[in-house]
C-alpha cells in the first residue's frame, strides 16, 4: 500500500505551482510586451520620440533598434533623398488619384503638370520640422503640405513663361526656379529640397489644337528648309558639271587636232609611196663635190642602160 500524503502539504505544493506558473505567465505577457515597443529606426532615417505627459524629448536618434515606452510615439525623418512625386496618373504618385500640379502660364494656357520634388530633413533640422508640422507623420506632410508650397511656386513663377516654353527648351530653367521658391518656403520648416522636376504635361482646352497648330508649324518650317538646302546642293551640282563637261570638251578638241595632224602626215607619206617609180633620183654633184661612186652603183647604171 502506498503512502499517503498529509492535506496541508499537498495544498501547499498545488499553491506554490500556481504561483508559479502565474508568474511564469506575467513574465512571458511582460516580455511580449516590451518586445512589442521595440521599434526599429531603418538606414537613412532619424527619429524623435515624443511623450504624451512631457512632450518632445530632445535627443534625435539613429538607426537602430529603440525601445518605446507606454505613451510615447517614434516619429521618423528621411535624411536621405526623398522623392514627392504629384502626378495626374492615379496609379502613380502620391495618392491614388490624379494630383497633378496646375500651372497658368503668362499666355493665360492653364495646364496639370507632373512634378517631382526632391528633399530630405537633415537632422539638424529635425526638431525645427516638427514645431512646423507637429505630429504629422512624413508621408502626410508629402501629400499636405509640400504639395501646396509646390502649387503656390507654381502659381509664381509659371505666369514667367509661355506655356510651351514650360513644356520645351526652358522646362530646366523653370525647375530650378520651382527649387528655388520651394527652398525658401520650406528650409524654415526644416525641410531641404535638392531638386525639382517638371515633367510631363496634360494639355487642357484648346491646347491640344494649339500645339498641334505649333508641330505642322514647325515642320512646314523644317520641310521648307531642307528643300532650300536640297536646291541649293542641285544648284552647285549642275555648275559643278557645267565646267567638267567644258574641260572634257576642250580636252577632246585638242586630242582630236593632234590626230588630224598625224593623219595628214600619214596619208601625204602613203601618197608619196604610191607615186614612186622605183628609180632612183640621178646622181648630181655641186661644184667642189666629191662623188664616190661605188661599183655596185656602176653595175646598176649599166644594167638600166
Amino acid at each position: 500500500m502506498s503512502e499517503n500524503k498529509p492535506p496541508v502539504i499537498a495544498k501547499s505544493k498545488f499553491r506554490f505551482r500556481k504561483r508559479l506558473a502565474i508568474g511564469v505567465g506575467v513574465v512571458a505577457i511582460a516580455g511580449l510586451w516590451a518586445y512589442s515597443r521595440l521599434e526599429w529606426i531603418p538606414a537613412g532615417y532619424v527619429g524623435v520620440i515624443y511623450n504624451a505627459s512631457g512632450g518632445l524629448q530632445q535627443r534625435v536618434y539613429k538607426p537602430q533598434r529603440l525601445w518605446v515606452g507606454p505613451f510615447q510615439t517614434l516619429y521618423l525623418y528621411p535624411t536621405k533623398l526623398q522623392a514627392a512625386i504629384y502626378s495626374q496618373d492615379p496609379n502613380f504618385g502620391e495618392v491614388a488619384s490624379a494630383d497633378g500640379i496646375q500651372i497658368t502660364s503668362s499666355d493665360t494656357a492653364t495646364t496639370i503638370f507632373n512634378v517631382a520634388v526632391y528633399y530630405r530633413v537633415l537632422p539638424e533640422n529635425v526638431f525645427r520640422a516638427f514645431q512646423a508640422f507637429g505630429t504629422l507623420p512624413i508621408e502626410e506632410i508629402q501629400r499636405q503640405h509640400i504639395r501646396r508650397a509646390m502649387r503656390d511656386a507654381a502659381n509664381s513663377v509659371g505666369t514667367q513663361y509661355e506655356v510651351f516654353d514650360l513644356m520645351g527648351q526652358k522646362r530646366q530653367e523653370v525647375s530650378e526656379k520651382f527649387r528655388i521658391e520651394l527652398q525658401r518656403v520650406l528650409a524654415p520648416k526644416g525641410i531641404t529640397v535638392e531638386h525639382c522636376l517638371l515633367l510631363g504635361a496634360t494639355p487642357q482646352g484648346d491646347l491640344d489644337s494649339k500645339i498641334t497648330s505649333r508641330v505642322n508649324s514647325y515642320t512646314q518650317l523644317t520641310i521648307s528648309r531642307l528643300q532650300s538646302q536640297i536646291a541649293e546642293i542641285n544648284r552647285q551640282t549642275a555648275i559643278i558639271r557645267a565646267d567638267a563637261e567644258s574641260k572634257a570638251r576642250n580636252l577632246q578638241a585638242t586630242t582630236t587636232k593632234e590626230k588630224s595632224l598625224e593623219l595628214l602626215e600619214l596619208e601625204l607619206q602613203e601618197q608619196a609611196v604610191d607615186a614612186w617609180n622605183g628609180q632612183l633620183p640621178k646622181i648630181q654633184s655641186q661644184p667642189g663635190q666629191t662623188v664616190v661612186i661605188t661599183p655596185e652603183a656602176l653595175a646598176a647604171m649599166g644594167a638600166k642602160r
